[in-house]
């Protein structure tokens, strides 16, 4: 892209209050379209993966993985002060990101409803490990957990061995890279209507949706071939 154009996001201002990987990815490539990415760290300890892995001179290279073109700044929304301040930030933004579980940002005093109260045209986008509706949807979310529900670490796996899972955070990055689509889908209907809206995504809806093409198959009754020692079919004439 030529350096004199500006970017495409330039001038969206995203609060992010995310961390670990999957809000963090996400967040990082609105910032890598020119959004100014404001993120909200806990008071005292920041971001989980600052102190994970950390070198001898306290820099965590995971957190730098996530986290580039970003502005950090530590925000206490139990006080007056911070909730002022909270409500500013609000007022000036195009987005909110999260990945808290269903319920904790409604405690805090920020759910969608009071976030779209201040302003109507933002859009609050959150990102979980099974979604905001559901039975598990105040459980906590972790990579391997949805890999599990989701069948991949059985598939993996040779016949009679233990489930093996992927060694790389596939539903993290899945999941963050679908709640970007629909962080940019919102604000292009923002632009045509004047409206924010909310949208989601979750480690398990990624998980599934990378095994469409399997679960098609499970669907229609096709599922003898997806098993290893099923005859080989021939293939359709074109």
């Amino acid at each position: 892209m030529d350096d004199a154009r500006p970017l495409p996001l330039d001038g969206v201002r995203v609060l992010d209050f995310t961390q670990i990987t999957l809000g963090p990815i996400a967040t990082q490539m609105l910032g890598d379209f020119g959004a100014e990415v404001i993120k909200i760290e806990r008071p005292a300890a920041g971001d989980f993966l600052r102190t994970t892995l950390a070198q001898p001179d306290g820099t965590s290279f995971l957190f730098i993985a996530g986290n580039r073109n970003k502005r950090a700044m530590t925000l206490d929304l139990r006080t007056p002060g911070g909730r002022g301040i909270m409500e500013r930030l609000i007022r000036g933004s195009y987005v909110l990101v999260h990945i808290f579980r269903p319920g904790a940002m409604e405690k805090l005093g920020y759910g969608y409803p009071v976030v779209q109260e201040i302003n109507p045209r933002i859009i609050y986008a959150m990102g979980s490990g099974f979604g905001p509706t559901g039975p598990y949807r105040h459980k906590g979310g972790q990579d391997w957990l949805a890999q599990a529900l989701g069948g991949a670490l059985m598939r993996r796996a040779e016949p009679g061995a233990p489930p093996e899972p992927f060694t790389v955070a596939v539903c993290d990055f899945a999941a963050g890279m679908l709640l970007v689509q629909g962080i940019l889908l919102a604000l292009l209907a923002r632009q045509r209507t004047g409206q924010g809206q909310f949208v989601s995504s979750s480690l398990l809806d990624s998980m599934l949706y990378m095994q469409q093409q399997e679960a098609a198959c499970l669907l229609n009754g096709a599922g003898d071939q997806l098993e290893p020692d099923a005859p080989e079919r021939p293939l359709p004439d074109a």
